[in-house]
């Protein structure tokens, strides 16, 4: 081989590799910013996303409140106290006379109202269901924050690798730029090659810029969920597992928080059901009054009262019928959501899986003849063999390639996510995707 063609390869293997380092920067997800800064990584943002959370604070604390009304309606009413006059004359010549009217008295006394201990009980199990309904919510908007956490996240890492393809692109277009400027000052090339290059140049960096802003769009909404450490450099090193058989997750879909609130709806919705029968049986009550007269002998008053379930067409039995209608709503809610979630799992699985096979393509059939041909058409070039046109077009088309091997591996880090937020046990496993 002539020396000229041994010196013309090999100034074109630094450019490949400069191709190559960004290419593959990016598709790997290897860290965006200096070893020494303190990058934000999606293991972080899961945690920073749950640690201070104000929507999480709440739930927790509507949690605890009805534990404490759980505990508060097992109890008996509280006792109330009675005291005034009792029959007091207020014409004729005994008017407000505490000594001439032998009914007038002094009175005070208790009175104690007694449901039945099994009402008491069934209220105290609702209020308890009901924490159980609002935990296992708390439960799976923990999991739906961390999905959107870390999709917002994958967006700035998307942004941010994109634009490290451009710049390092548009730092190489600026130097091609510069020697077919020097190319045509020469007179060894046409302003047609000139003119061609700088506007490679212009729209590869307008591009950069583009997603950089796109990568700052993403911090903010990134923001939302972690506040000021969205601004951090990103590490792109995604510990995301190798996803468990989808026969296996879809056995355990039916204990997902999501699946398993409605459950919950339907236990609360039978224990309304034995509440409204239960009010048929009548609750009592309890009045004792000691009567103080200053001129006649003292008094004693004992009144019990009952509840008269006379008319349970409009009360009783409406509140059985409600019931059983919120029974039948939470079971049909359920196979709802079952199917909802079914159908979501299995296409986010195979999204992933078939996103997998078209990464290990692109790896394989794609990027590495889209480099050899960077590297032909650099070469034919400086020789003088080819046109920097034929140079430019194939770098482009390796931009576009690697560009879009980019975009699939966030999709398919985007349906690993969307997976194990379905996952009723996410691990963190040592095997990670690449």
């Amino acid at each position: 081989m002539p020396a000229h063609q041994h010196r013309a390869i090999a100034r074109t293997r630094p450019l490949a590799a400069a191709l190559s380092c960004g290419a593959l920067s990016a598709l790997s997800f290897v860290a965006l910013a200096d070893p020494t800064d303190l990058r934000l990584t999606l293991a972080e943002v899961d945690r920073l996303a749950l640690s201070d959370q104000p929507i999480l604070a709440s739930g927790a604390a509507n949690i605890r409140a009805l534990r404490d009304q759980s505990l508060a309606a097992a109890q008996l009413p509280d006792p109330r106290l009675i005291a005034g006059v009792m029959q007091m004359p207020v014409n004729g010549g005994e008017a407000l006379s505490f000594r001439d009217d032998d009914f007038t008295a002094l009175s005070v006394g208790v009175a104690q109202e007694f449901p039945r201990a099994a009402k008491r009980r069934l209220r105290a199990a609702a209020l308890d269901q009901e924490a159980d309904g609002t935990r296992l919510a708390l439960t799976e908007l923990e999991r739906r924050i961390q999905l959107n956490a870390g999709s917002a996240y994958l967006d700035v890492v998307a942004a941010a690798a994109g634009a490290q393809i451009l710049e390092r692109l548009t730092a190489e277009a600026e130097r091609q730029q510069a020697a077919a400027n020097i190319n045509f000052v020469a007179g060894r090339s046409g302003q047609p090659e000139l003119l061609a290059a700088t506007v490679d140049a212009a729209l590869t960096a307008d591009r950069g810029r583009a997603l950089r802003q796109r990568e700052q769009a993403g911090r903010a909404a990134l923001a939302r969920w972690i506040g000021p450490a969205a601004e951090r450099q990103v590490d792109a090193s995604l510990d995301l597992p190798v996803a468990p058989p989808l026969a296996g997750l879809l056995d355990e879909l039916p204990r997902h928080p999501w699946l398993a609130a409605p459950a919950t709806k339907e236990k609360l919705a039978a224990t309304d059901l034995q509440l409204a029968r239960a009010a048929l049986k009548p609750d009592w009550r309890m009045e004792i009054r000691y009567d103080h007269r200053l001129e006649f002998p003292d008094l004693v008053t004992v009144m019990v009262g009952i509840d008269l379930p006379l008319f349970p067409g409009n009360r009783q039995n409406r509140s059985s019928a409600a019931a059983n209608a919120r029974l039948s709503a939470a079971s049909t809610e359920r196979e709802d959501r079952l199917r909802e979630a079914t159908a979501s799992l299995m296409g986010a699985y195979r999204e992933w899986q078939a996103g997998r096979g078209r990464l290990v393509y692109y790896d394989e059939s794609v990027l590495p003849p889209a480099r050899d041909r960077v590297e032909a058409t650099l070469l034919a070039y400086r020789s003088g063999s080819g046109a920097l046109a034929g140079f430019l077009d194939a770098r482009r088309s390796l931009m576009e390639a690697e560009l879009m091997r980019l975009d699939l591996y966030v999709q398919v880090a985007r349906a690993r996510l969307q997976i194990r937020y379905f996952d009723t046990e996410p691990e963190l496993a040592t095997e990670t995707e690449q």
